[in-house]
């Protein structure tokens, strides 16, 4: 392999194993940003530049309440997964209102983003798990 192509393969290489490094400005990153109808699976870039910028978007945490207590993103709310029931309406929360889900690795949010979606929900976001989260954690509820 040639010297040229090592580096480029370490750059590459980098770029995924290290995604901070490619990360921009949070206002930057939403100018490109299109909030899709539905549920869709959105960067954590792009959910932690909605969580610093918009004030009308639910943080829900979907893991159980000591999964939680253990470590979650400041300003969610925790609701487990265990909890959302197909066609039911989250209290309090309107259905046009931007949902922005997580968990520990994104496969229960994954469920309970497709049950809120058919319970009515407009905007149902994925950004995964907190065991990828770069942002921050807080302990306790």
């Amino acid at each position: 392999m040639s010297l040229k192509l090592r580096a480029l393969t370490a750059i590459v290489t980098g770029l995924f194993m290290f995604p901070s490094f490619a990360a921009t400005d949070p206002a930057e990153l939403l100018q490109e940003f299109e909030m899709q109808k539905g549920y869709s699976e959105i960067s954590q870039n792009i959910a932690n530049a909605l969580i610093e910028s918009n004030d009308k978007i639910a943080l829900i945490d979907v893991r159980s309440p000591e999964e939680f207590r253990e470590g979650h993103i400041d300003g969610a709310v925790n609701i487990p997964v265990e909890n959302i029931k197909g066609h039911q309406l989250l209290d309090g929360i309107p259905t046009s209102t931007p949902l922005l889900l997580y968990c520990r690795t994104g496969r229960r949010a994954t469920t309970a983003g497709q049950m809120l979606v058919r319970s009515g929900y407009q905007y149902v976001m994925n950004f995964g798990g907190v065991t990828t989260w770069q942002f921050g954690l807080t302990a306790g509820d």
